[in-house]
């Protein structure tokens, strides 16, 4: 399927103004300016290097998951077609691909996947592409496969790996590429800075989520996300009351069934989180650029987490 457009104007692209934060309201405004041109496939605004219009016949990108399509879509504008293999509600893992999507691989230009046996059908075919990148590996040999999209360095990374390849495939529009790279790494970076400025001033440091997609995330911030899956609801429940949790925390994607016997048991709240694993069903609410997505899971926590957001400008 064609990616979605990642495209996401009538949001902020970045909301903190009340946190302690030290982020530059100078760069943001630049910045802000810049995603709006560049992140959606299909836009009909510039993009973010206005000196050249779009080609004629873009260069077709074949991804095999939602973050994935996400930032190719930034980084190559209106100079690429994305196609995500993954279909809207569809998990990606061990995704199984039809004949049609097997000759669409093989043939694409560039096939970026996750790699490290995450979808093996994928990356199998991949190996007669023309081009193929395999992200998780480049960037990390820690990250479990759902984690590296939350981890806004290793995206960074990936971002920088991702405009190679597709300068390489398509060397003419190698300043577009270069361009939308640095962009969406200096954005990374606030986002970054401001989860580090958040999460360092909350009272709470601990979360319960359904089956702990967060926690290189957690870690990362110096929180802790216990998962059900690992504990088993009476023990999440225990520690739930224990510690005083006003709300438990659902995945997009995952059963629910487990965490809401949780939250019954221990008399709390059910809060979502999106792990960007699954591709946003059609016309759905949900926040549709990388960006907007970390900044709802950021909105999600602060508050069960009682983070410090007075403002200190």
């Amino acid at each position: 399927m064609l990616a979605p457009d990642l495209a996401d104007a009538d949001r902020p692209f970045w909301r903190r103004a009340t946190l302690r934060s030290k982020f530059n309201y100078t760069l943001r405004a630049v910045l802000a300016s810049l995603l709006l041109a560049a992140c959606g496939a299909g836009r009909s605004s510039a993009p973010a290097t206005p000196a050249a219009k779009g080609p004629a016949r873009p260069l077709e990108v074949v991804v095999s998951a939602y973050p994935l399509a996400v930032l190719v879509s930034y980084l190559g504008g209106k100079w690429v077609k994305v196609v995500d293999l993954a279909a809207p509600g569809e998990a990606p893992q061990d995704l199984s691909l039809r004949p049609d999507q097997l000759a669409l691989v093989r043939a694409a230009p560039l096939v970026v996947d996750v790699g490290d046996g995450y979808q093996p059908s994928v990356e199998t075919a991949a190996r007669s592409a023309h081009r193929h990148l395999s992200l998780l590996p480049a960037v990390s040999s820690t990250a479990q496969p759902y984690e590296f999209w939350l981890d806004p360095a290793l995206m960074s990374k990936a971002a920088a790996l991702v405009a190679a390849a597709l300068t390489t495939a398509d060397v003419g529009a190698k300043r577009q590429f270069d361009d939308a790279s640095q962009d969406f790494q200096s954005v990374v970076g606030s986002i970054e800075s401001d989860l580090e400025s958040t999460f360092s001033d909350c009272t709470r440091q601990v979360f319960v989520t359904a089956d702990g997609a967060f926690k290189r995330f957690a870690t990362s911030f110096g929180l802790t996300d216990v998962d059900v899956a690992g504990m088993g609801p009476q023990r999440a429940a225990a520690l739930v009351k224990q510690d005083s949790l006003p709300d438990v925390f659902s995945e997009a994607g995952t059963p629910t069934g487990a965490l809401d016997k949780v939250a019954r048991l221990a008399g709390v709240g059910v809060k979502s989180l999106d792990p960007m694993e699954v591709v946003p069903a059609p016309n759905s609410t949900a926040p549709r650029t990388y960006f907007a997505i970390m900044e709802e899971d950021l909105t999600a926590l602060e508050v069960p987490l009682a983070c410090d957001t007075t403002d200190t400008y």
